[in-house]
């Protein structure tokens, strides 16, 4: 039987396969909403932007998400180190999507964008996670 602080749930309570949905969603929202912002062609600019756009920072976001841990592997994680280590792989994995967008696809890197991105992704992939933490806690104390 493990015994777990306030607020912590159990990692088999987190489904990797939601969190990993909550990302992708994340980072769809934000291709989407660039493509809504700047897209002046039709389907054709969506369908062929829209992956060049979004593909450097999955590989940011999953590489910084594995480094710092926000998917977790074993016994039970606090809020607040859910939290910090999802803030910390979207900044990382963010930085290591603006070096790809650069090195990659030869794509400038502008202030403005990048203050855009990092903050909207920031808030809806944290935002999203930690409504799922707190989702899945409230359904542990309800079944516990």
């Amino acid at each position: 039987m493990t015994v777990l602080a306030k607020r912590e749930v159990s990692v088999s309570a987190l489904s990797w396969r939601v969190l990993v949905t909550i990302d992708l969603l994340s980072y769809l929202v934000f291709a989407i909403g660039g493509r809504i912002m700047h897209s002046s062609g039709g389907p054709g600019d969506w369908l062929s932007n829209t992956p060049r756009i979004i593909t450097p920072f999955l590989v940011g976001w999953f590489a910084a998400a594995l480094l710092f841990g926000a998917y977790p592997r074993s016994g039970g994680i606090g809020l607040r180190r859910f939290a910090l280590n999802s803030v910390m792989a979207v900044l990382v994995g963010n930085a290591i999507g603006f070096a790809l967008r650069a090195t990659v696809f030869g794509d400038g890197v502008d202030w403005v964008f990048v203050l855009a991105a990092v903050g909207l992704t920031t808030l809806v992939l944290v935002g999203l996670r930690l409504l799922y933490f707190w989702v899945t806690t409230l359904r542990s104390k309800e079944s516990g």
